[in-house]
Protein backbone atom coordinates (compact mmCIF):
# COMPACT_ATOMS: atom_id res chain seq x y z
CA UNK A 1 0.00 0.00 0.00
CA UNK A 2 1.60 3.26 -1.21
CA UNK A 3 2.25 6.08 1.58
CA UNK A 4 0.64 9.57 1.74
CA UNK A 5 3.84 11.20 0.16
CA UNK A 6 3.02 9.17 -2.65
CA UNK A 7 -0.39 9.49 -3.42
CA UNK A 8 0.29 13.01 -3.25
CA UNK A 9 3.00 12.99 -5.68
CA UNK A 10 1.33 10.62 -7.95
CA UNK A 11 -1.83 13.32 -7.58
CA UNK A 12 0.36 16.12 -8.73
CA UNK A 13 1.35 14.15 -11.37
CA UNK A 14 1.84 16.09 -14.85
CA UNK A 15 2.97 15.10 -18.46
CA UNK A 16 5.74 15.61 -19.88
CA UNK A 17 6.48 16.21 -23.82
CA UNK A 18 6.46 13.26 -25.77
CA UNK A 19 9.40 12.98 -27.88
CA UNK A 20 10.00 10.58 -30.95
CA UNK A 21 12.61 8.43 -31.92
CA UNK A 22 15.07 10.96 -33.12
CA UNK A 23 14.48 13.10 -29.63
CA UNK A 24 12.28 15.53 -31.23
CA UNK A 25 8.98 17.12 -28.87
CA UNK A 26 5.93 15.68 -30.85
CA UNK A 27 3.31 18.50 -31.15
CA UNK A 28 0.10 18.20 -32.82
CA UNK A 29 -1.09 21.81 -33.95
CA UNK A 30 -4.58 20.20 -34.38
CA UNK A 31 -5.40 19.30 -31.18
CA UNK A 32 -5.40 21.75 -28.04
CA UNK A 33 -2.66 22.20 -25.59
CA UNK A 34 -2.60 19.68 -22.79
CA UNK A 35 -4.14 20.77 -20.10
CA UNK A 36 -2.28 18.41 -17.19
CA UNK A 37 0.55 19.78 -18.25
CA UNK A 38 2.13 22.04 -15.88
CA UNK A 39 1.39 26.07 -16.69
CA UNK A 40 5.02 27.62 -17.21
CA UNK A 41 5.47 29.69 -19.71
CA UNK A 42 8.89 29.97 -20.77
CA UNK A 43 11.40 31.47 -23.67
CA UNK A 44 14.39 29.14 -25.16
CA UNK A 45 17.24 28.95 -27.67
CA UNK A 46 16.54 26.38 -30.51
CA UNK A 47 17.35 23.46 -28.33
CA UNK A 48 17.31 20.11 -30.02
CA UNK A 49 14.46 18.98 -29.13
CA UNK A 50 12.49 21.77 -30.35
CA UNK A 51 14.11 21.80 -33.61
CA UNK A 52 11.45 20.41 -35.31
CA UNK A 53 8.57 22.33 -33.72
CA UNK A 54 10.53 25.10 -34.98
CA UNK A 55 9.99 24.59 -38.34
CA UNK A 56 6.84 23.56 -38.25
CA UNK A 57 6.35 26.91 -36.71
CA UNK A 58 7.73 28.69 -39.12
CA UNK A 59 5.59 27.23 -41.71
CA UNK A 60 2.32 27.54 -39.76
CA UNK A 61 3.14 31.19 -40.04
CA UNK A 62 3.30 30.80 -43.41
CA UNK A 63 -0.13 29.20 -43.69
CA UNK A 64 -1.69 32.00 -41.81
CA UNK A 65 -0.33 34.55 -44.45
CA UNK A 66 -1.92 32.45 -46.69
CA UNK A 67 -5.05 32.62 -45.20
CA UNK A 68 -5.13 36.24 -44.63
CA UNK A 69 -4.51 36.36 -48.34
CA UNK A 70 -7.81 34.84 -49.11
CA UNK A 71 -9.23 36.98 -46.76
CA UNK A 72 -7.79 40.36 -48.45
CA UNK A 73 -9.01 38.74 -52.04
CA UNK A 74 -12.51 38.38 -50.36
CA UNK A 75 -13.33 41.56 -48.99
CA UNK A 76 -11.15 43.39 -51.84
CA UNK A 77 -13.14 46.49 -53.56
CA UNK A 78 -12.82 44.69 -57.03
CA UNK A 79 -15.27 41.87 -55.75
CA UNK A 80 -17.84 44.59 -55.18
CA UNK A 81 -16.95 46.04 -58.18
CA UNK A 82 -17.18 42.99 -59.91
CA UNK A 83 -20.83 42.26 -58.64
CA UNK A 84 -21.85 45.76 -59.58
CA UNK A 85 -20.63 44.95 -63.37
CA UNK A 86 -22.51 41.34 -63.48
CA UNK A 87 -25.49 42.91 -62.12
CA UNK A 88 -25.62 45.69 -64.55
CA UNK A 89 -25.29 43.68 -67.12
CA UNK A 90 -27.37 41.09 -66.42
CA UNK A 91 -30.22 43.42 -65.22
CA UNK A 92 -30.04 45.55 -68.89
CA UNK A 93 -30.83 42.27 -70.46
CA UNK A 94 -33.12 40.94 -68.05
CA UNK A 95 -35.61 44.34 -67.20
CA UNK A 96 -37.18 44.08 -64.20
CA UNK A 97 -41.36 45.41 -64.28
CA UNK A 98 -41.94 48.25 -62.08
CA UNK A 99 -45.80 48.24 -60.71
CA UNK A 100 -46.78 51.42 -59.88
CA UNK A 101 -46.25 53.24 -56.39
CA UNK A 102 -50.17 53.70 -54.57
CA UNK A 103 -49.88 57.05 -53.11
CA UNK A 104 -50.53 55.86 -49.56
CA UNK A 105 -48.19 53.01 -49.90
CA UNK A 106 -45.49 52.67 -47.85
CA UNK A 107 -41.83 52.10 -49.55
CA UNK A 108 -41.06 48.67 -47.79
CA UNK A 109 -44.42 47.37 -49.15
CA UNK A 110 -44.36 48.93 -52.29
CA UNK A 111 -40.34 47.39 -52.79
CA UNK A 112 -41.63 43.68 -51.50
CA UNK A 113 -44.64 43.80 -53.94
CA UNK A 114 -41.79 44.51 -56.78
CA UNK A 115 -39.68 41.98 -55.39
CA UNK A 116 -42.53 39.60 -55.59
CA UNK A 117 -43.39 40.12 -59.06
CA UNK A 118 -39.51 39.89 -60.49
CA UNK A 119 -38.89 37.14 -58.33
CA UNK A 120 -38.04 35.13 -60.80
CA UNK A 121 -35.62 37.45 -62.78
CA UNK A 122 -34.28 38.82 -59.34
CA UNK A 123 -33.76 34.82 -58.06
CA UNK A 124 -31.66 34.09 -61.38
CA UNK A 125 -29.72 37.21 -61.30
CA UNK A 126 -28.56 36.39 -57.60
CA UNK A 127 -27.77 32.77 -58.93
CA UNK A 128 -25.77 34.29 -61.72
CA UNK A 129 -23.99 36.85 -59.69
CA UNK A 130 -23.09 34.31 -56.96
CA UNK A 131 -21.62 31.75 -59.42
CA UNK A 132 -19.81 34.30 -61.54
CA UNK A 133 -18.38 35.75 -58.10
CA UNK A 134 -17.40 32.41 -56.98
CA UNK A 135 -15.95 31.32 -59.62
CA UNK A 136 -13.72 34.56 -59.79
CA UNK A 137 -12.99 34.61 -55.70
CA UNK A 138 -11.75 30.62 -55.90
CA UNK A 139 -9.29 31.65 -58.96
CA UNK A 140 -7.60 34.14 -57.57
CA UNK A 141 -8.05 32.41 -54.14
CA UNK A 142 -6.03 29.69 -55.97
CA UNK A 143 -3.38 31.91 -57.52
CA UNK A 144 -2.53 33.03 -53.83
CA UNK A 145 -2.52 29.92 -52.70
CA UNK A 146 0.05 28.59 -55.65
CA UNK A 147 2.14 31.60 -54.34
CA UNK A 148 2.37 30.29 -50.91
CA UNK A 149 2.71 26.64 -51.23
CA UNK A 150 5.89 27.43 -53.43
CA UNK A 151 7.53 29.09 -50.73
CA UNK A 152 6.06 26.47 -48.12
CA UNK A 153 7.50 24.06 -50.28
CA UNK A 154 10.86 25.90 -50.77
CA UNK A 155 11.66 26.11 -47.22
CA UNK A 156 10.90 22.07 -47.15
CA UNK A 157 12.88 20.87 -49.90
CA UNK A 158 15.77 22.89 -48.17
CA UNK A 159 15.05 22.09 -44.97
CA UNK A 160 14.53 25.68 -43.31
CA UNK A 161 18.16 26.86 -44.97
CA UNK A 162 16.91 30.08 -46.06
CA UNK A 163 14.47 30.97 -42.48
CA UNK A 164 17.61 29.52 -40.22
CA UNK A 165 20.50 29.97 -42.12
CA UNK A 166 21.72 26.33 -41.61
CA UNK A 167 19.80 22.77 -42.47
CA UNK A 168 17.70 21.83 -39.65
CA UNK A 169 17.34 18.02 -40.80
CA UNK A 170 21.34 18.16 -40.11
CA UNK A 171 20.59 19.33 -36.17
CA UNK A 172 17.97 17.08 -36.38
CA UNK A 173 20.06 13.75 -36.79
CA UNK A 174 22.61 15.29 -35.06
CA UNK A 175 22.30 17.33 -31.64
CA UNK A 176 26.13 18.10 -31.36
CA UNK A 177 25.80 20.09 -35.08
CA UNK A 178 25.21 23.54 -33.70
CA UNK A 179 27.90 23.26 -30.43
CA UNK A 180 30.15 25.41 -32.32
CA UNK A 181 27.50 27.58 -33.90
CA UNK A 182 25.90 28.89 -31.19
CA UNK A 183 25.44 32.54 -32.52
CA UNK A 184 22.53 30.32 -34.78
CA UNK A 185 21.06 28.59 -31.77
CA UNK A 186 20.59 31.50 -30.21
CA UNK A 187 19.09 33.72 -33.02
CA UNK A 188 16.06 31.53 -32.39
CA UNK A 189 13.50 32.22 -29.73
CA UNK A 190 10.72 29.69 -29.39
CA UNK A 191 7.97 30.26 -26.59
CA UNK A 192 6.55 27.26 -24.54
CA UNK A 193 3.96 26.88 -23.07
CA UNK A 194 2.78 23.77 -20.91
CA UNK A 195 5.47 22.12 -22.55
CA UNK A 196 3.95 23.11 -26.18
CA UNK A 197 5.64 25.53 -28.75
CA UNK A 198 3.31 28.22 -29.00
CA UNK A 199 5.36 30.85 -31.14
CA UNK A 200 8.38 31.85 -32.37
CA UNK A 201 11.38 34.22 -34.09
CA UNK A 202 14.08 33.57 -36.00
CA UNK A 203 17.18 36.32 -36.68
CA UNK A 204 19.07 36.39 -39.35
CA UNK A 205 22.31 37.84 -38.39
CA UNK A 206 25.57 38.46 -40.29
CA UNK A 207 26.97 35.54 -40.17
CA UNK A 208 29.66 32.58 -41.98
CA UNK A 209 27.80 30.95 -44.73
CA UNK A 210 27.53 27.60 -42.59
CA UNK A 211 27.07 25.13 -45.69
CA UNK A 212 30.29 26.91 -47.41
CA UNK A 213 32.37 27.45 -44.10
CA UNK A 214 35.62 26.87 -46.02
CA UNK A 215 34.89 30.31 -48.59
CA UNK A 216 36.86 32.85 -48.95
CA UNK A 217 35.21 35.65 -50.25
CA UNK A 218 31.90 36.39 -48.66
CA UNK A 219 29.74 39.12 -48.77
CA UNK A 220 29.42 40.43 -45.61
CA UNK A 221 26.10 42.58 -45.14
CA UNK A 222 25.95 45.09 -41.63
CA UNK A 223 21.96 44.33 -41.51
CA UNK A 224 19.81 41.43 -39.55
CA UNK A 225 16.50 40.16 -40.98
CA UNK A 226 13.88 38.25 -38.72
CA UNK A 227 13.00 35.42 -41.24
CA UNK A 228 10.29 34.19 -39.43
CA UNK A 229 7.88 35.69 -37.13
CA UNK A 230 5.11 33.33 -36.19
CA UNK A 231 2.50 31.98 -33.30
CA UNK A 232 -0.12 29.77 -33.08
CA UNK A 233 -3.71 31.66 -33.85
CA UNK A 234 -5.17 31.74 -30.66
CA UNK A 235 -2.32 33.40 -29.08
CA UNK A 236 -2.18 36.52 -31.56
CA UNK A 237 -3.69 38.78 -29.15
CA UNK A 238 -1.30 38.12 -26.25
CA UNK A 239 0.80 40.35 -27.08
CA UNK A 240 3.82 37.72 -27.96
CA UNK A 241 4.28 38.75 -31.73
CA UNK A 242 5.57 41.80 -29.89
CA UNK A 243 7.63 40.33 -27.32
CA UNK A 244 9.42 38.71 -30.00
CA UNK A 245 9.93 41.54 -32.05
CA UNK A 246 11.38 43.49 -28.76
CA UNK A 247 13.66 40.25 -28.28
CA UNK A 248 15.15 40.80 -32.06
CA UNK A 249 15.90 44.11 -31.29
CA UNK A 250 17.88 43.68 -28.14
CA UNK A 251 19.71 40.33 -29.65
CA UNK A 252 21.00 42.67 -32.09
CA UNK A 253 21.75 45.31 -29.68
CA UNK A 254 23.30 42.42 -27.47
CA UNK A 255 25.37 41.60 -30.43
CA UNK A 256 26.66 44.95 -31.24
CA UNK A 257 27.84 45.07 -27.46
CA UNK A 258 29.91 42.18 -27.71
CA UNK A 259 31.91 42.95 -30.49
CA UNK A 260 33.25 45.61 -27.90
CA UNK A 261 34.18 43.91 -25.19
CA UNK A 262 37.72 42.36 -24.54
CA UNK A 263 37.06 38.94 -24.65
CA UNK A 264 34.40 39.05 -27.42
CA UNK A 265 31.57 36.29 -26.61
CA UNK A 266 30.86 35.36 -29.90
CA UNK A 267 34.16 35.21 -31.23
CA UNK A 268 34.33 31.64 -32.79
CA UNK A 269 30.76 30.79 -33.43
CA UNK A 270 30.31 32.15 -36.87
CA UNK A 271 29.96 35.90 -36.97
CA UNK A 272 32.27 38.28 -37.71
CA UNK A 273 33.56 40.07 -34.49
CA UNK A 274 34.06 43.11 -36.33
CA UNK A 275 31.05 43.72 -38.55
CA UNK A 276 28.40 45.32 -36.78
CA UNK A 277 24.75 45.41 -37.33
CA UNK A 278 23.33 48.68 -38.00
CA UNK A 279 19.49 47.40 -39.51
CA UNK A 280 16.99 44.99 -38.67
CA UNK A 281 14.53 43.85 -41.49
CA UNK A 282 11.44 42.50 -41.86
CA UNK A 283 9.14 41.75 -44.25
CA UNK A 284 5.19 41.60 -44.55
CA UNK A 285 2.76 41.65 -47.20
CA UNK A 286 -0.15 44.30 -47.66
CA UNK A 287 -3.13 42.35 -46.19
CA UNK A 288 -1.19 41.77 -42.74
CA UNK A 289 -2.65 44.97 -41.16
CA UNK A 290 -1.83 43.29 -37.45
CA UNK A 291 1.93 42.83 -38.28
CA UNK A 292 1.83 46.24 -39.96
CA UNK A 293 0.61 47.97 -36.72
CA UNK A 294 2.81 46.18 -34.69
CA UNK A 295 6.15 47.34 -36.87
CA UNK A 296 5.01 51.19 -36.22
CA UNK A 297 4.15 50.49 -32.73
CA UNK A 298 7.82 48.90 -32.41
CA UNK A 299 9.32 51.76 -34.04
CA UNK A 300 10.07 50.26 -37.62
CA UNK A 301 9.54 52.67 -40.86
CA UNK A 302 8.12 50.79 -43.93
CA UNK A 303 11.46 51.61 -46.40
CA UNK A 304 10.04 49.56 -49.75
CA UNK A 305 6.90 48.63 -51.33
CA UNK A 306 7.37 46.04 -54.05
CA UNK A 307 5.21 44.03 -56.19
CA UNK A 308 5.51 39.97 -56.18
CA UNK A 309 7.65 38.62 -58.80
CA UNK A 310 6.12 36.66 -61.57
CA UNK A 311 9.30 35.14 -63.47
CA UNK A 312 8.15 31.98 -61.64
CA UNK A 313 4.77 32.29 -61.50
CA UNK A 314 3.11 34.68 -64.34
CA UNK A 315 -0.10 34.37 -63.00
CA UNK A 316 1.50 36.36 -59.70
CA UNK A 317 0.96 39.30 -61.86
CA UNK A 318 -3.53 39.24 -61.19
CA UNK A 319 -2.17 39.32 -57.49
CA UNK A 320 -0.01 42.64 -58.21
CA UNK A 321 -3.65 43.78 -59.97
CA UNK A 322 -5.37 43.80 -56.98
CA UNK A 323 -2.92 45.50 -54.58
CA UNK A 324 -0.78 42.50 -52.92
CA UNK A 325 2.81 43.99 -52.21
CA UNK A 326 5.39 42.91 -50.66
CA UNK A 327 6.38 46.25 -47.00
CA UNK A 328 10.11 45.92 -46.41
CA UNK A 329 10.28 47.53 -42.43
CA UNK A 330 13.72 48.77 -41.10
CA UNK A 331 14.80 50.06 -37.92
CA UNK A 332 18.21 51.40 -37.09
CA UNK A 333 20.00 49.63 -34.08
CA UNK A 334 22.04 51.98 -32.09
CA UNK A 335 26.00 51.11 -31.54
CA UNK A 336 28.54 53.11 -29.58
CA UNK A 337 30.15 55.72 -30.37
Amino acid sequence: MSTAAEQFKKSIEVTRPQMNNLGQIEVDYNKPIDKDAPPVIQSIPLEHAYSEAALTLSLDGMKQTEALGNKYIFWHPFSGILVAVVASVYFHKNRLEMLPKVEEEGMWRYLLKNAMKNRETLGAGLMYIFIIGTITFKFLALINEDYFRGKIQQINDENGLSIFGFDVSKYILNDKYLNDKMILKNNVNIIVYRNTPIASIVLKTPTLNVEHEDDDLIEIEKRAFITSLSCRRVYLKSGILEDLVNWAKKRCLDLNDSIYETQNKITGQTVYANELIETLVFKTYSFEFGLEKLMKESGFTLQKLQKLDTKKRKLNALLNVIGVREKIWEITVPTKE
